[in-house]
């Protein structure tokens, strides 16, 4: 639990720290550094989702530290739905379902890659 923890601590920083950093670019009513650490941490958790389970280590501490920890804390999602449902109150209904669609689409073609690089680690060392 402790790791766990610490890689919520390190994830929080992060997931502020690269908010803030992307949000500092004029986006209009949309909030890409939202999209940027969702976007970041799929990729990162298939990557080590894949990683952990080509060598059967997927209960193991650090695993669960990195995915419920790091990347829990990393990612966005109750950021990424407050969001949706402020447009959606403006009455952006556009921007509403660019960000729904964008999020989960991309969301899950980055698990994906994440998966897919981490297969190519593995065949290149």
């Amino acid at each position: 639990m402790l790791m766990v923890g610490l890689g919520g601590a390190i994830g929080a920083v992060l997931r502020v720290t690269i908010t803030a950093a992307i949000n500092t670019a004029p986006t209009g009513p949309w909030k890409l550094g939202t999209l940027g650490v969702n976007l970041l941490g799929c990729f990162l958790f298939g990557l080590i989702w894949a990683r952990a389970d080509m060598r059967l280590q997927l209960e193991a501490p650090a695993t669960i530290a990195l995915l419920g920890g790091f990347i829990g804390a990393l990612t966005t999602f109750s950021t990424f739905a407050f969001q949706s449902t402020e447009l959606y109150r403006q009455s952006d209904y556009a921007w509403a379902a660019v960000n729904l669609i964008t999020q989960n689409g991309l969301g899950i073609a980055m698990v994906f890659a994440g998966i897919a690089a981490a297969k190519g680690l593995t065949s290149a060392g």
